[in-house]
């Protein structure tokens, strides 16, 4: 891609001839701008449904000024499906069943999909604090979801692997389940669990499984591993952000603009935000959806690239149109 290109908002351009070049040389330095997000990656507090309705209006109050137009919400437990489904009446909230890995509800699987569920949400966590056996996922049972799934062409969202240090940037703790599932015998890797998980990739090619937090792996490994596996994908979601004030080394900057262009298709934008938060916490995690927003914008991407990681990625993975209501917002902030 290399640090002299310069990408600037298509209308740029148009203004060199539209109105024969009246406004020609105006906004010359206008970057490009995401139409919308899609926040791919989020965790929906939603007892019920009243408190849900309130917590999707607090959120867009404030964020629809930084133009978020939809959220995949995580939180539908097969208690909470019927909730979750009045919600997803509202064309703003993309919904998520989330089974652990010793309970492969398939009816539950099934009657969240038949309800409007985009795909379901896994998690390694609760095999590494326990130690459990994490060929778990190969199983008769799970085999069964798996294959629903892939017949109805539904979306997995993994949280696969844990990175073992700690992340002081972005508040990350030491050893973050792995010490605790170290102190009950845990004697299997992160190579282990990803493994694991390819091997899922390969069996069932008609689900996107999309690998959060980018799988904790370094940009190189990514990039293997994104051509070998064409239904394979991540989220931008912790490893992806600047924090307020800072700024991207140019060297960094670019590294991560080639791999997001060369994998433009499978990338999508993802906070780990809650939206069901509160007080100090909802501060915080309006933060972390800006924070993540930075990072894209400072990548510097041409105009249809960051389209396509800002929200047509995630629109086409959940078979969403793109939102006809959403524009951009007078001042972009």
């Amino acid at each position: 891609m290399g640090t002299t290109e310069r990408f600037y908002d298509p209308d740029v351009a148009r203004r060199e001839t539209e109105d024969d070049g009246f406004s020609q040389g105006w906004g010359f330095h206008m970057l490009p701008s995401e139409r919308y997000w899609v926040d791919s990656h989020c965790h929906f507090n939603a007892p019920t449904a009243d408190e849900g309705r309130e917590a999707i209006t607090r959120w867009f109050e404030r964020l629809t000024a930084w133009r978020l137009g939809q959220f995949v919400g995580i939180g539908a437990t097969p208690t909470t499906i019927a909730t979750f489904a009045e919600l997803g009446r509202d064309p703003r909230l993309i919904w998520l069943l989330q089974l652990r890995h010793d309970n492969p509800d398939l009816a539950a699987c099934r009657k969240a999909l038949d309800l409007g569920a985009g795909g379901l949400k896994l998690h390694n966590a609760p095999i590494i604090t326990t130690a459990a056996d994490y060929h778990v996922w190969e199983n008769e049972a799970w085999a069964a979801v798996f294959a629903e799934l892939d017949r109805r062409q539904k979306v997995v969202l993994w949280h696969v692997t844990q990175r073992m240090t700690a992340s002081a940037y972005n508040g990350g703790g030491l050893q973050a389940y792995w010490g605790e599932g170290r102190k009950r015998g845990v004697s299997f890797t992160n190579e282990d669990l990803l493994q694991a998980h390819l091997r899922l990739v390969r069996a069932y090619p008609h689900i996107p499984f999309i690998g959060a937090h980018q799988h904790y792996l370094g940009l190189e490994r990514l990039d293997s591993l994104l051509r070998d596996y064409p239904n394979l994908y991540i989220d931008t979601s912790v490893g992806g952000i600047v924090r307020w004030g800072d700024e991207l080394y140019p060297e960094d900057r670019e590294r991560w603009a080639d791999f997001v262009v060369r994998h433009a298709d499978r990338i999508l934008f993802g906070t780990d935000s809650g939206v069901g938060s509160t007080g100090t916490l909802f501060e915080v995690n309006v933060q972390a959806f800006l924070n993540h927003a930075r990072f894209v914008h400072q990548l510097h991407l041409p105009d249809t690239v960051l389209q396509k990681v800002a929200w047509a990625n995630a629109a086409r993975l959940y078979g969403r149109e793109e939102l006809p209501s959403a524009r951009r917002s007078s001042v972009r902030p």
